[in-house]
């Protein structure tokens, strides 16, 4: 677990680090902008920019995640400052390299709440949720597809989990075992918890037994 310290002091150092970025960006000076930018990334973690954005998620969890206590913490500093270098390019018109950058960021927030569900500051939440708003409007990568399921369910959004696992089912369906194993966690809930999520518990019990007449044809076919 993070200690509160540590988390203090790392918000106060991101924020008062932003101050000078958000001026830039605000004065449409975007080189600048990402100038600086970079010069946060060194600061925080001695790394350049340019080097984050050439290595793949896999290379970049293995530097930032040495130390397990800090993994969640790194992860979110990485996901705000890949939101940042996404809003600049999307400024500039560059879209494409926007989505990538929302969909990396969206990955580190992801895998800092897997690693730690814990939530680094008031606003951790809905930065992800901004994060989520942009990327629905492009069409995702399957690995980010996952991840939104993840979010949907680890906030209660049990009525968008259900849709985003019935899209990746579409895509594959050998993801219809974890579309069942979804409706049992469910089922474990508080009727509360489920009317709360949008997803009362007759329709769970309907898409858990369409789910499990689908695996069941999956598996005379095979």
């Amino acid at each position: 677990m993070l200690t509160k310290d540590y988390l203090m002091r790392m918000i106060d150092t991101l924020v008062k680090a932003l101050a000078k970025l958000v001026f830039l960006k605000d004065a449409k000076d975007y080189n600048a902008a990402l100038a600086e930018l970079n010069n946060i990334t060194k600061e925080f973690f001695g790394l350049d920019l340019n080097f984050i954005d050439n290595i793949s998620d896999k290379q970049l969890f293995d530097l930032i995640g040495k130390n397990e206590l800090l993994l969640p913490g790194n992860c979110y500093v990485f996901g705000v400052l890949m939101k940042e270098e996404g809003e600049l390019f999307e400024l500039q018109g560059s879209m494409n390299r926007a989505i990538n950058l929302y969909e990396r960021s969206f990955s580190l927030f992801i895998e800092g709440l897997k690693n730690s569900p814990t939530i680094i500051e008031p606003d951790h939440l809905n930065k992800i949720n901004l994060l989520i708003i942009k990327l629905n409007e492009f069409e995702i990568t399957i690995d980010t597809e996952e991840k939104l399921f993840f979010f949907y369910e680890f906030t209660g959004n049990y009525a968008n989990a259900e849709d985003v696992i019935y899209n990746l089912i579409e895509y594959d369906n050998t993801y219809t075992e974890k579309g069942i194993q979804f409706c049992e966690r469910l089922l474990d809930k508080s009727d509360e918890e489920l009317i709360g999520g949008n997803l009362p518990r007759e329709e769970v019990e309907d898409s858990l037994t369409s789910l499990q007449e689908r695996l069941k044809l999956k598996n005379k076919q095979s």
